[in-house]
């Protein structure tokens, strides 16, 4: 064995280290690509220009690189100008396929976050016009040459952050089953909770914002049969009660073609009486959705998430305009999802609803709703043949 590949060995702290090298035209985007890697959980460990010297330096050491910066060529080659160090506690191993060759990404997230910025810079420009920003290292030897040979004063104190990220994200019981999905916040998993199966979600370092929202959620919500129970309250976890999940046996009529059911009546009138319950105390349900709810045969109707509630403008006595179902004011300053752009209620809530909005903001007879279900069965039947006849299309394609 090598001595570098014994040294890359014995710097296991390094998993999830990656270096991003900033070109000039990519300056006037900084606060966007910060801005983009916190919402995709990265926490930025050093962030600096680099002067004349080190940009010539960058580029001898670029071409000389064996193994090349992940770089998507597109338009210039200008060099770096300015250097970021960023961390990921929960790096997402993949490998991905360039024209001519195979190369190991050490987590594809980064990626995702490199395609947004490219996207947001180019998207007013001509094809001719578009340029690369950043380059990114691709595995963890790459980060740790930059690192020594960029930082090398830094590097001792960095690794000592990294290792302490790593060690407060870590599960504070034993897991039975990862439960995770994007992780852009917080792992969520299946854990023995002194003999008991719970939930625990863990919180990456720096949203602990989050966190506290939750535990907000449970305080201001106490009345509320609908929202979960908390067990324990860490500093930087939560363990929350497990509910059994039978939400797909209640969820009816089903349109043909529809992925499922729709949420019975009285659910919606449950989860109406929710987001009023917070805006009478000054606060919106953002990013409130049909996933957040589960339904346990023994316990009834829970809502699992809540980590965007905020406070709204003021306290509000009507459900038109909430956050939930309305899109988020662009004054608004707080903390969005990813999925933030998507229509909050026209394409998250109403293939489970049925319901126009308008419908779903005041009591009504159910009688009445029921009806008006019947008839939006046909729009969301024509959608779902759409998607079928879509996936058939792509599928003959790839074949």
């Amino acid at each position: 064995m090598t001595n570098k590949h014994h040294d890359i060995e014995q710097q296991e702290w390094l998993s999830g280290v990656a270096v991003l090298l900033i070109k000039e035209q990519g300056l006037e985007y900084l606060d966007v690509l910060r801005s983009l890697l916190d919402r995709y959980g990265f926490n930025i460990l050093c962030d600096l220009p680099l002067q004349e010297d080190q940009q010539q330096a960058f580029s001898l050491h670029i071409k000389s690189d064996q193994q090349p910066l992940i770089n998507n060529r597109v338009g210039s080659s200008s060099l770096p100008v300015h250097f970021l160090v960023v961390h990921d506690v929960y790096p997402v191993r993949e490998i991905t396929s360039a024209s001519d060759t195979i190369e190991q990404v050490d987590n594809v997230r980064l990626l995702t976050v490199k395609k947004k910025l490219i996207d947001k810079a180019n998207q007013e420009r001509s094809k001719q016009a578009q340029s690369n920003l950043v380059d990114l290292t691709c595995n963890a030897g790459q980060a740790l040459q930059y690192l020594k040979n960029v930082v090398p004063h830094q590097f001792d104190k960095i690794r000592q952050t990294v290792q302490h990220y790593n060690a407060a994200f870590r599960t504070p019981y034993p897991v039975l089953a990862d439960l995770s999905k994007q992780v852009c916040r917080a792992k969520v998993e299946l854990i023995d909770f002194h003999g008991t199966e719970a939930i625990c979600k863990t919180f990456r370092p720096g949203r602990e914002r989050y966190l506290e929202r939750e535990v907000r959620a449970r305080e201001l919500g106490a009345s509320l049969p609908e929202v979960s129970r908390l067990l324990e309250v860490g500093s930087h976890y939560l363990v929350f009660e497990r509910y059994a999940n039978r939400m797909d046996r209640i969820l009816s009529p089903r349109a043909p073609f529809s992925l499922h059911g729709l949420l019975p009546i009285w659910t919606i009138e449950r989860v109406r009486a929710v987001i009023l319950h917070y805006r009478r105390l000054g606060y919106e349900c953002i990013d409130l959705n049909p996933q957040d709810l589960i339904y346990d045969p023994c316990q009834g109707l829970k809502i699992i998430d809540f980590e965007f509630l905020q406070p709204g403008p003021n306290e509000i006595e009507t459900l038109k305009g909430n956050y939930a179902w309305y899109d988020v004011p662009s004054r608004f300053t707080g903390d969005l999802p990813l999925s933030a752009q998507q229509s909050s209620y026209g394409e998250r809530w109403f293939p489970y609803t049925g319901l126009p909005r308008s419908l779903c903001l005041n009591e009504l007879p159910r009688p009445v709703l029921a009806i008006v279900r019947s008839v939006a069965l046909v729009p969301l039947a024509l959608g779902g043949l759409r998607r079928v006849g879509w996936q058939h299309i792509q599928r003959f394609v790839r074949h």
